[in-house]
Formats: C-alpha cells, sequence, structure tokens
C-alpha cells in the first residue's frame, strides 16, 4: 500500500464510523507518527498540509484587520499603536500559539487574535475622543489634523495645548482640538497579560475543568449553533451581501444603501455600493473591495466543490475569488485603487508596543479591573463553545461535552493572550475558522504547524499576505458556519421544552441561555436534586407529561386519519369503505382493491391504455367496463369526489 498518503479524506471505516487507519509510506512519516498520530486518526502528510494551508488563507484576515482596529483606523482616532507594530505582534503571537497548539495540545487549531474584544479593547477600555487624553492628536481638518498633541496645567488650572500655543510652532492658534485616549493602551495591554497569566492558572490548577461543569452540555452545543449561526452571518457581511440599515430595520440587503461608516446623517450620501457594483471602498470597513456579485459566485463555486467531495474546496473557492478580483483592481494598493500590493517583502521592527505593559494604574483601577474580569470571561467562554465545536465536528466530544488534551488547547490559548499582551496586541482564542482544516481534511498538529509556519512567514511577507481581500474568504466562513451549525444543533434535546428555549436563547447570547437555562429549570424542579421532593415538583410533573404538541394537532379525516366509516349520508366527512367495493366489484370485476389487474383475469393480456386521471365512472357502464389496462398495471380509481358524488346520489 504505497499509496496510502494520497488516500481521499472521504473514505470510512464502515464499523466504526470513522476514517479507517493507515500506514506511514517512508521512514520520515514513521519517525513523526508515535507522537501526532497522523496515520492512527485518519489522516496523511499530504492531506495535513493542505489543510495548513486553508487555515492559514481563512484566518488571514486577521493581519490586516487587528491593525486597523487596535490603532483607532475603524474608529476615526489615533490610538497611539502603531499599526506596524500591531502587525508584527499579531503574527508573532498567533504564530507561536498556534505551533504550541500543534505540538502540545496535537490538534488542527489556530489561536488568534479575538475578533470582538479588540473593537471591545479600543471602544469601551481605551475610550477614544478624551480631550488631552494619552497618546493625544490633533482633529479638526487643518494643516496639523494628525499630528501629535501634548498638554499642561497652568497655575491659574486651565488645560492648555502645548503646540496651540508654541510661538512659531507649525500648529501655532491651530483651531484642531487635541484628542487622546481615556485609559494609554499600555495599561490596557497589562489587563490583557494579566487575564492570559490568569487563564494559565485556571488551567494549570484545574479550576477550568470545575467551571466547565457548570454548563450543561444542551447550553454548550447551542453555543456551538450560535457561533455557526455567527460565524456565517459575519462570512455573509464580507461578502458585502448584506449591509447596516437605519432604525428600525437595522440590517438590510446590499441593495445601494447610502451608508456611511461612523452613522447615518449625511444629506444625499451614496456609497455606489450595491449588490450590482464592483468597486474599491476606503471609507470604512473592509477598506478593500466591495463586490458583492463576485463573492456570490465564490460562494457557490466553493458550495458545488464541497459537495462533490472535491479535496482543497476552500483553497479553490478562495484561489477563485481573489485572483478574479485581483485582475478587476491590477493597480497598486498605495493607489486606494487596486489589489496588488506595493511590496512583497519587508523587515519587521517593534517600535513601541512590545515590552510596554504598564501596571501602574492609579485611579483608573476600577476600569481596568472590569476590562481584566471581561477579557477573561470573553476568553473562557469562546473558547469552550469553539472546543465544544471542533469536538461534535470531529467526533471526540463525549456524552457531557468533554474532550481529550483539551487543558492542553486551552494552555495554548492563555499563552497567546499574555504574549500579545506582552507584544502589543489584544487578547487572543482559538479560532472558529479552525473547521476550514477540518473540513480539508486536518486532524492533527501538523495541520496548526503548517499554517504557525505562514503567520512566522507573514512577519516578512505581510504585505502579500494582507491583499487577500474579504469578499474570497467571506463565502469560505459563510459555509463554515454550516459545518458548525449541522452537527451541533441535532445534539440538542428539541423534544423537551425546557431544554429547548434556553438552547435557542442561548445561540442568541451564552449570557441570556445560561441565565433562561437556571430560571427554567428552577421553576420546573430540575436544577438541584433536592427539588424533587418540593412541594409542588409532583403537580409539575404530572402536568408536564402532557404532550403538548399533541394538543396543537388538528384532524383532518382522509389525510392525517382514517374516515369514520359510520354517520349520516349528509354529513361532508360520511364514507363506507363497503359502498367502494360495491362499486368495485360492478364497475372494475377484473380489478383487486388496489385497483390492478388479477392476473387470472381473461382481459389480463390485452394492450390498451389506463383510465383517465379523474375519470368519473358514474356514466356509460358498458365504456366503463370495457376499459382495460396491462397486467399489474394499477389504474387511476375515481377521487373521493366523484366517490362521494355517487355515493350520496345513491
Amino acid at each position: 500500500m504505497a499509496n496510502k498518503d494520497v488516500e481521499r479524506s472521504d473514505s470510512v471505516d464502515s464499523d466504526t464510523n470513522m476514517p479507517p487507519k493507515t500506514a506511514p509510506a517512508n521512514a520520515f512519516t514513521r519517525l513523526f507518527e508515535p507522537f501526532f498520530q497522523v496515520h492512527t486518526r485518519g489522516s496523511n502528510w499530504l492531506q495535513e498540509i493542505r489543510a495548513g494551508c486553508c487555515l492559514f488563507m481563512t484566518s488571514a484576515y486577521i493581519l490586516f484587520l487587528n491593525p486597523i482596529i487596535l490603532s483607532g483606523g475603524t474608529s476615526g482616532f489615533n490610538t497611539g499603536m502603531p499599526g506596524n507594530d500591531v502587525a508584527l505582534a499579531t503574527s508573532v503571537a498567533t504564530g507561536c500559539a498556534t505551533l504550541l497548539m500543534g505540538v502540545v495540545a496535537n490538534y488542527p487549531w489556530v489561536v488568534s487574535v479575538q475578533l470582538g474584544t479588540n473593537s471591545y479593547f479600543v471602544n469601551s477600555v481605551l475610550k477614544l475622543g478624551v480631550p488631552c487624553g494619552a497618546h493625544s492628536h490633533f482633529y479638526g481638518g487643518d494643516a496639523c489634523t494628525g499630528q501629535p498633541c501634548s498638554c499642561s496645567i497652568t497655575p491659574e488650572g486651565t488645560q492648555v495645548v502645548n503646540e496651540r500655543v508654541l510661538v512659531g510652532g507649525p500648529c501655532f492658534n491651530t483651531t484642531a482640538a487635541c484628542l487622546g485616549t481615556e485609559i494609554p493602551y499600555e495599561q490596557a495591554l497589562a489587563a490583557t497579560f494579566l487575564e492570559g497569566l490568569v487563564f494559565l492558572a485556571i488551567c494549570f490548577l484545574g479550576i477550568r475543568r470545575w467551571l466547565l461543569k457548570l454548563f450543561p452540555k444542551s447550553i454548550l452545543m447551542a453555543g456551538a449553533a450560535g457561533i455557526g449561526c455567527f460565524i456565517s452571518f459575519v462570512g455573509v457581511k464580507d461578502m458585502g451581501v448584506i449591509v447596516a440599515a437605519p432604525f428600525p430595520t437595522l440590517l438590510s440587503l446590499n441593495l445601494g444603501v447610502p451608508y456611511v461608516h461612523g452613522g447615518w446623517g449625511k444629506p444625499g450620501y451614496d456609497s455606489k455600493v450595491s449588490f450590482n457594483s464592483c468597486r474599491m471602498y476606503q471609507d470604512g470597513p473592509p477598506y478593500s473591495v466591495v463586490c458583492p456579485w463576485l463573492s456570490v459566485g465564490g460562494l457557490i463555486f466553493t458550495a458545488i466543490l464541497l459537495c462533490w467531495n472535491i479535496n482543497g474546496a476552500f483553497i479553490m473557492g478562495i484561489f477563485f475569488t481573489m485572483f478574479i478580483s485581483w485582475m478587476k483592481f491590477p493597480s497598486k494598493i498605495s493607489t486606494g485603487q487596486g489589489l496588488v500590493p506595493d511590496k512583497v517583502a519587508y523587515l519587521p521592527k517593534f517600535q513601541e508596543t512590545a515590552g510596554a505593559i504598564d501596571f501602574n494604574w492609579g485611579d483608573k483601577t476600577g476600569d481596568l479591573i472590569i476590562a481584566f474580569i471581561t477579557f477573561l470571561y470573553l476568553d473562557f467562554i469562546g473558547s469552550c463553545i469553539t472546543f465544544v465545536a471542533m469536538g461534535e465536528m470531529t467526533g471526540i466530544l463525549d456524552e457531557k461535552g468533554n474532550m481529550p488534551r483539551s487543558n492542553m488547547a486551552f494552555i495554548a490559548d492563555g499563552f497567546g493572550t499574555m504574549l500579545g499582551g506582552l507584544l502589543g496586541s489584544s487578547a487572543l482564542t482559538t479560532y472558529v475558522e479552525s473547521a476550514s482544516a477540518v473540513r480539508e481534511g486536518g486532524r492533527t498538529g501538523i495541520t496548526a504547524i503548517v499554517c504557525a509556519l505562514f503567520f512566522f512567514a507573514a512577519c516578512f511577507l505581510s504585505p502579500l499576505f494582507s491583499v487577500i481581500p474579504s469578499i474570497a474568504t467571506g463565502p469560505i466562513l459563510a459555509l463554515i458556519g454550516v459545518l458548525i451549525f449541522m452537527p451541533s444543533v441535532f445534539e440538542i434535546n428539541w423534544h423537551d421544552i425546557t431544554d429547548a428555549i434556553p438552547a435557542f436563547v442561548t445561540m442568541l447570547g451564552i449570557i441570556g441561555g445560561l441565565m433562561m437555562h437556571v430560571i427554567i429549570k428552577f421553576f420546573t424542579y430540575q436544577l438541584f436534586d433536592f427539588q424533587k421532593n418540593w412541594w409542588g415538583a409532583a403537580l409539575y410533573r404530572r402536568w408536564a407529561t402532557a404532550d403538548v404538541t399533541k394538543l396543537m394537532k388538528m384532524r383532518m379525516p382522509g389525510w392525517n386519519c382514517d374516515i369514520p366509516p359510520t354517520g349520516r349520508p349528509e354529513d361532508p366527512w360520511y364514507y363506507d369503505p363497503s359502498l367502494e367495493a360495491v362499486i368495485r366489484k360492478k364497475f372494475f370485476p377484473d380489478y383487486d382493491e388496489n385497483y390492478c389487474r388479477k392476473t387470472s383475469s381473461p382481459a389480463a393480456a390485452l394492450d390498451v391504455p389506463p383510465l383517465p386521471p379523474g375519470k368519473d365512472v358514474g356514466g356509460d357502464d358498458a365504456a366503463v367496463a370495457a376499459v382495460a389496462v396491462e397486467p399489474g398495471r394499477p389504474i387511476h380509481a375515481p377521487d373521493d369526489s366523484a366517490h362521494h358524488g355517487h355515493m350520496h346520489s345513491n
């Protein structure tokens, strides 16, 4: 079996419903088999490498997006964090954490900056637009806009912008406002570093397993299904198919909505972006090409490949859309009208953010403690839900929602967050985009290692990797959501209303789902074992045994239940089966009760066409009796209306 390493991933062992074990094909694969178990898990090295490439391509968008968010580009304010530093911190932290995930946990998952957390980091922790805040810059529309500024307090207690009163300076008497952040990013990075440290402590001390037991499996599976819906929503949004809309719609199809990033209110503004358009959009995210119809084409192309179970479907789908978009916009990125990088490689170097954490929180201690708790909550809950989703996809989740080596995977998560805070990035977590690697055949840490190598290369090649447009990765995310949602939702007990309600709410939000689970289970005497003896528990069990779904059923005689054989002839539902037998014997003597030609009938050999559908047989007896069909072939019996009409007439 020399071709073991090129077997298709869709082969399944019929006895265990698992991919069959394969044999290492050479000395190299045999050397690493005891550690990574590539062939033991039913995979091969070519499959793992391909999955690693796909995993990088579906998660590389963070190299472009995270620097824009953390530097304040999406908010219109400079946070003081250099974009190049953030990009380098993102590449290094993601590469190291993903490498640790592959080597220590031996799972094909990527660990990178958590979207949502970085937005919370900027908008809720740093709090932009504070006069004379930390890392202040001028804003106002004159020549000084974008230049750094500083403030001082006069003896009279008045706050003065130093550059504004500096005679002879370039910003003397400028009318631009000096705005910064309420909390310096150095202190927020310290909170991020501390969160990663506590996360690691939770793993090493075994607290994580105890905390995880507080989550019922139905809630975890519903959370995984909700993650699937969310990642599909993100994918469709990246495709440009849906956009924000004014209240009360809030969300609509992209039919040419006059939306401008930062809000509504510009009379006559037209973004020139609609489903039929294909143009560069620089007024807001994605700060790149918006071409919904092309992205939908990529979605259809990739979906067809998935249905055909083509290996490498996701990579082919990304390249399909990406290359067409590059041909559509062949100009350089610096012009704002193209996707071709100005340079392919550069020598990276940290300028400010590396090692800049500051624990001198002072009067901001309360705000930063809240930020730390929020970071920890988002990281822990996000990791738990992602692990459950990935475990369910790969079939390694037990009935309690546990999976092997999960603690090692959590350690990689916490280490990545610590390193991110130390270098200049917000918290890291395991990505749900890892489902793309699972679908491509990734089963071991080799996939994660390959992906990590790409992120390390991105330190030098980020100009090249950052030109993968969101319209190319959006379709992949939309399909990944399907793959995550599909196995998770079937694990929820939808027949138990006390499980179904909290599970559905969990899909909308994990906190709401947990609260609903506690409330529903408490008032149905199921939250604690000792509640079974409480007053009212017996009454609830008696009432709860009633099948509410049956109470909602509607009886439709002749459709979903038998027609009553008795009743008055004038009743619309009156029907007597014995009358049908009489009619059949009179008009169809050569046919049985199923209106099939009796094989013993003398007319069985006649080759005549069947009775036309819906033909009323209440007319000429001789004409009807002469009709014959092929032997054993059913004919069209009269419909119910004909039967009823004939019987009523009798």
